[in-house]
């Protein structure tokens, strides 16, 4: 019986990153999982559950920072959005780079500019010092978050 994107999206996210036993050298299961998801489906249909996953179950910082870097591993990142303004301002809502900046500064600002070139909002040969949490489109995309859902959540 074929998995349902969601079963995969719930194994491939029930988890934690930085965990010791997540996916250690010679049984990367979660990342083979993901190109398992990845032939099985299309990403125009594991995005929106990829997305919901992230508005429904990650509710504090750290869930995010760690969402984050699992869609990062499984090379999710380099996979086009129909959204990308408004899943990248979402997650600057959600985690606060004045506070978190060295445990997730880096890998928000990456995850940014690779999803901003894919969708061809960003020329990092035009703007070299491009940063996400100076651009007015980042910026009012919190500000709409923020007035949608609450300074903080």
């Amino acid at each position: 019986m074929k998995k349902s994107i969601q079963d995969y999206t719930e194994y491939l996210f029930h988890c934690t990153f930085t965990d010791e036993s997540f996916d250690p050298e010679d049984h990367e299961d979660h990342l083979k999982a993901s190109w398992e998801l990845f032939d099985a489906y299309d990403w125009a249909n594991i995005y929106p559950i990829w997305k919901q996953y992230l508005h429904s179950h990650c509710d504090t910082p750290a869930k995010v920072i760690n969402f984050v870097n699992l869609y990062v591993y499984y090379e999710a990142g380099d996979k086009s959005i129909p959204d990308p303004i408004d899943f990248i301002s979402y997650l600057y809502y959600r985690v606060d780079m004045d506070q978190y900046w060295d445990e997730a500064g880096e890998l928000f600002e990456s995850l940014a500019i690779n999803i901003l070139t894919h969708a061809k909002l960003v020329n990092m040969i035009a703007d070299p010092y491009y940063s996400p949490l100076k651009d007015e489109r980042i910026l009012n995309g919190i500000a709409r978050w923020r007035a949608r859902c609450g300074k903080t959540q």
